[in-house]
């Protein structure tokens, strides 16, 4: 990340946020918050495409949805060239989530030129759809591909932004990125939607929330479990969102006679502070996959931030931030007794939980300001365009 001579390359004055990338994803909102506050000009060139289907099931990549989606994203190439072909000259181009497929093109709209591409994937298509979600066995024909197209695309890339150490090891590991080319960023939590607020004040149960898309990484399951051995009316549990697992997890509740858990519907992005802010206690994630391990997820982040006390897996990307007992509560994965002994733990121990939740607030105001989010990001963008 540091040229030679030890001073830090200064960032582009603008890019092009290039692709059919999901626009009201978080990841794309922090991307161009902090791009913004960097005083760096964003020109987007931007075609909708993944923001049509929230949930990805194994469905959605079946023959036909796939055919179709071949067809779909020809048009919105063939639209992203002309699109490209009309802006004026940029310092580099900036690729974001799902964007595998738009960092090919771009590479090859760009030719022999040496303009540089700083892609920020967030996942790869190998460790969602085959190694968590087992959308495909490892030794399909469509596997392959799928392989093919995350290889290619890294390598297509100036520069690889991936959201922590772990993440960035596993590309150097499984895709022979160079060291060099990937550059760790946090994704901290969006400010304007996830405030730190006061915990409520609430006579009675004590709400512990979920929410998410039900994803096979988020251990839905050991949730229910765990409120299974728990089975303390003073606490009742809120599951936000839907999703693949979704209609699984509600059958399995039904069955088991949880009645302190309760199914709410998604909620529009902006709605989801006040949602953190109404609970006492936040839940990551829980999956024993090996994406879990890798990730730190969004909703961790977006709680620390309104000041909430978190449990979530214990994983090697998470304590790149936070920390057992100081900023969350961290238990192995997989584990629904570790998950109830933890939520016995916070709900015994008010001091803990608001000891917990300052602790975690003042981490993201430290850490992951926007000042400090803007000036981590321009500077990796500053090396890839040196790079080029």
């Amino acid at each position: 990340m540091i040229p030679r001579g030890g001073a830090l390359a200064p960032p582009p004055h603008s890019v092009c946020f290039f692709g059919t990338y999901a626009h009201d994803h978080a990841v794309t909102q922090l991307l161009l918050q902090a791009c913004r506050s960097a005083g760096i000009g964003v020109v987007e060139c931007h075609r909708p495409l993944w923001e049509k289907t929230r949930h990805k099931s194994a469905r959605f990549f079946g023959l036909r949805s796939t055919l179709r989606l071949v067809v779909a994203y020809v048009g919105h190439a063939v639209a992203l060239a002309r699109m490209r072909r009309r802006l004026a000259a940029v310092p580099l181009y900036l690729v974001g989530f799902n964007g595998q497929l738009d960092c090919l093109l771009l590479r090859l709209l760009l030719g022999r030129r040496r303009a540089p591409i700083a892609f920020a994937p967030l996942v790869t298509l190998t460790e969602t759809l085959i190694d968590d979600r087992q959308v495909f066995r490892a030794s399909s024909f469509r596997a392959r591909v799928l392989r093919w197209i995350d290889r290619a695309s890294l390598a297509a890339a100036t520069r690889v932004i991936i959201d922590a150490e772990a993440h960035r090891r596993y590309l150097i590991d499984a895709f022979r990125v160079a060291p060099e080319r990937a550059a760790v960023w946090y994704l901290g939590a969006d400010t304007t939607v996830f405030r730190q607020a006061p915990a409520p004040p609430r006579n009675g149960r004590l709400r512990v929330l979920f929410y998410g898309s039900f994803l096979r990484l988020h251990g839905v399951q050991t949730i229910l479990e765990a409120a299974a051995l728990v089975n303390d009316k003073r606490l009742e549990f809120v599951l936000l969102g839907d999703g693949p697992e979704h209609a699984a997890v509600v059958a399995a509740a039904r069955e088991s006679g949880l009645d302190a858990v309760e199914f709410q519907p998604w909620v529009p992005y902006e709605a989801l502070g006040g949602i953190v802010a109404d609970a006492e206690i936040g839940l990551g994630v829980f999956g024993t996959s090996t994406k879990t391990q890798m990730v730190i997820p969004n909703k961790v982040y977006q709680m620390a931030a309104v000041g909430r006390p978190i449990i979530t897996a214990d994983t090697p990307a998470v304590r790149e931030v936070f920390t057992h007992g100081e900023t969350a509560w961290l238990c192995p994965p997989g584990d629904a007794a570790a998950l109830a002994d933890a939520l016995r733990v916070l709900h015994d121990d008010p001091g803990l939980r608001a000891r917990l939740g300052r602790q975690a607030a003042a981490l993201m105001a430290e850490r992951f300001n926007p000042t400090a989010q803007a000036q981590r990001l321009a500077e990796i963008l500053g090396a890839a365009v040196q790079a080029a």
